[in-house]
Order: C-alpha cells, then sequence, then structure tokens
C-alpha cells in the first residue's frame, strides 16, 4: 500500500472498532432505556412474568452501579484563566480544551500531557464560545466559534498518521458566520454553533435575531430565518445523528432545535426560508409515504436560561433533553405538544451533557459538585472531590463533556 493508503486503511479499521466498541457499550445499558412490561390480569394458566420483572430490575441495579465513575487523570490548564469548552475527538484520545478568551490546549487523554496550545487570535475583548471537531472520520479540523461572530477551522491538531501533533495547527479558513451579532451585552451567548456532518452544514446562531446556515466547503450561507424570540439563542442541537447498527436516523438533519436565555425551545426546519417546521416524521420515507404528524416548534416550561440541549435516540426513542439554569431537565418527543417526563436537578445548573451511547447525564453546579444521573432520574453518583488531591474540592463547573 502506498503511504495515503495505508492511512485511509488505518481510518476505516479504526473508525470501525470505537463504532462497533460504541454499539455493544449501548447495548450493554439498553435496559436502563427501557420500560419493565406492564401487568394485566391473565389466567391462571399464563406465563407468570414476575419473575422476568424481577430480573430486569435487578439488571437494571447491577447497570445503575456501573455508572459510577473514578477519576482517570487531573489536567492543569495553565496560562488559561478559566477552561470555557471541552471537546473529545471520537477515535483519537485527544481532548480539545478552550480557555476564556483565545487559549486553545489540545491534551492526550490518556497520557495526560498537553501536546499543543495555540491562540484562537480572536480580537482582544472577545471569548470563544463555540468548538466543534469537524470530518473525525478522515481529515481531522477543529471549528471554533468568537462572541464577534467569526467562525475559524484549523487544520494540524493530528498528523498525517492521525497521531496528536506537537506543532500549533494551521489557520486553514474563516468567515464571519453571525455577521450582525451583539457583542456589548454583559449576559449574553455570544455565538453558538452545531456542526452537522450529514451534509457538511453548519447552523449558527446566538446573541443575533437570526440563525444562519452555512456549507462550510464552500463558506456560504444557504439559508437565514428569524429566531422568533426577543432571547438570546444559548443552545442548539439537530434531531439527527449516526448509530453503528442502523446507520443514521431521527427527525432529520435539517431539524434544529434552539434553546434560549428566557427558557423557551424552538423548532425549525433549516430547509425552510423562514425555518418552519411543516411535518415531523422518523426521518425516513417509504413507499407507503412518511409518517407524519402534526408540528409542534414552540415549547415554554422551562422558567430560566437553556444550558444545554441534546438529541437521543436510546430504546428506540427519539427525544430531545434539555436543561436550565433553574436545575430543570426535561425529556422530549418533538411529535407531542408537551414535555413526557421532567427531573429536578434540584440546585442551580450550570453545564449538562448527555452520553451518546449510555442513557446517563452528568450535570454542573456552581456549589461545586457534579452529579451523574440516570434517565429515570435517579442519581448514581455525586463527585465533590479530587481523587488524586484528598480534601481538595473540585471548583465551581462551567462545561462538561463525555
Amino acid at each position: 500500500l502506498s503511504e495515503m493508503g495505508a492511512i485511509k486503511k488505518y481510518r476505516r479499521s479504526r473508525n470501525f472498532q470505537a463504532q462497533q466498541k460504541g454499539q455493544l457499550l449501548k447495548n450493554s445499558f439498553a435496559v436502563l432505556a427501557q420500560k419493565p412490561a406492564m401487568s394485566f390480569s391473565r389466567s391462571p394458566y399464563d406465563y407468570d412474568e414476575s419473575d422476568a420483572a424481577a430480573g430486569i430490575e435487578k439488571e437494571t441495579d447491577i447497570k445503575k452501579q456501573a455508572l459510577q465513575l473514578q477519576q482517570f487523570s487531573l489536567l492543569k490548564n495553565d496560562g488559561a484563566r478559566s477552561t470555557s469548552l471541552l471537546r473529545f475527538h471520537p477515535y483519537e484520545p485527544a481532548l480539545v480544551v478552550c480557555g476564556s478568551s483565545d487559549n486553545v490546549s489540545i491534551w492526550n487523554a490518556e497520557t495526560s500531557e498537553r501536546m499543543t496550545s495555540f491562540s484562537n487570535e480572536n480580537p482582544k475583548g472577545t471569548r470563544m464560545t463555540a468548538a466543534q471537531w469537524v470530518n473525525e472520520a478522515t481529515s481531522s479540523l477543529l471549528l471554533t466559534g468568537s462572541n464577534d461572530g467569526s467562525v475559524r477551522i484549523f487544520d494540524g491538531l493530528l498528523e498525517a498518521n492521525d497521531e496528536i501533533s506537537r506543532e500549533k495547527p494551521s489557520l486553514v479558513s474563516s468567515f464571519f458566520a453571525a455577521p450582525d451579532i451583539v457583542t456589548d451585552k454583559r449576559y449574553s451567548s455570544g455565538l453558538v454553533l452545531d456542526y452537522q456532518q450529514y451534509g457538511g452544514k453548519l447552523t449558527a446562531g446566538g446573541n443575533t435575531k437570526y440563525i444562519r446556515t452555512w456549507d462550510v466547503a464552500s463558506e456560504k450561507c444557504v439559508n437565514t430565518f428569524e429566531s422568533k424570540s426577543d432571547a438570546c439563542l444559548t443552545t442548539l442541537t439537530t434531531a439527527w445523528d449516526y448509530s453503528f447498527d442502523s446507520g443514521y436516523s431521527g427527525l432529520g438533519p435539517d431539524i434544529i432545535v434552539c434553546g434560549y436565555g428566557n427558557g423557551s425551545l424552538r423548532v425549525f426546519d433549516g430547509r425552510s426560508t423562514k425555518g418552519d417546521v411543516l411535518y415531523l416524521s422518523d426521518g425516513l420515507s417509504s413507499r407507503s409515504g412518511l409518517s407524519r404528524r402534526r408540528k409542534y416548534s414552540e415549547y415554554d416550561e422551562h422558567t430560566s436560561w437553556i444550558v444545554d440541549v441534546s438529541f437521543t435516540t436510546y430504546g428506540g426513542r427519539h427525544e430531545v433533553v434539555s436543561g436550565c439554569v433553574a436545575g430543570n431537565i426535561k425529556f422530549w418527543d418533538l411529535r407531542y405538544s408537551s414535555s413526557v417526563r421532567t427531573i429536578d436537578h434540584k440546585m442551580q445548573m450550570t453545564a449538562l451533557a448527555a452520553h451518546s451511547n449510555v442513557p446517563m447525564f452528568a450535570t454542573g453546579s456552581p456549589a461545586q459538585f457534579i452529579k451523574i444521573m440516570s434517565h429515570d432520574g435517579s442519581t448514581q453518583q455525586v463527585i465533590r472531590y479530587h481523587d488524586r488531591l484528598p480534601g481538595q474540592r473540585i471548583g465551581p463547573v462551567s462545561c462538561l463533556c463525555f
């Protein structure tokens, strides 16, 4: 094989193994996403399912205990006043750590070594508010966003053989994804981004009254529509995800769910010139046509700043998980007009992260603790101290990432 051929073969093998491990992990914890069957009156000669239900309950308890996490390493991000963003690479042990202004560090998560550090080069007085890996399965790039509306794309974080580079990356592209963004407000979300690998589309919003969809390859804005809220957009996600066993699934790569500073959620269709959602389906068509339901595009059950919104596919369901600063975590089926269940965090919440393969999520609080919770609302672990620094409390939590 040529050098390029060997790299392609390695990436195919690496991606397959990582996706297979993720699917095995997902299958292993699938019981946490299932509900025990309801009991109905039956004949004395019918099979008694009580033993089966008890078995499921026992397995559920065992899996919940397995959600306990242990501290793997302690990374000291010297040179940054605080940490605002964390992003793991899905296939390599690379962790992106962004500071509160323009500092970016790349760490080897397995060896706890900082491989390189560089400046995002956003103007003085501005800060980074978004970061995402792009083209992770092939030639990985890092995309960052700042609260002045600018987007930068860096190459060279991984070497040709996909080892983490010690050299500073090169800037390969930059553009203003939100040229009308407002930067003079004290409390603002800045620039909020979501990159959908399926189609190479970047959705941009934030402290602006518009939401834009960009074709990253051509750096061309393909659609613009109003965010339909006076509050700033704080987080967004697309209702579309990739699964090893079934491929892409969800409501569609163009269905966008946005959270706002006033606690509201809005659903948009990135293909519409006004962002309106006509119908919601399972994202898959058949000869008999789409399974369509009435549209619901506005939800106002939260009462404060939306911390995070993420899309999940556990147990065959397509749900959106959202959480607000007040501590309420809600699960939504976008085909219906209200949330399907609510979990009370019972404390102010500043960070929320949902696992992509396991029905669990982590919440962070300014009161210096992290909660690990399952989707039924039970708390599996509360982390208050550093394992490797006896007696040392963790600081106020600003960001979390699985």
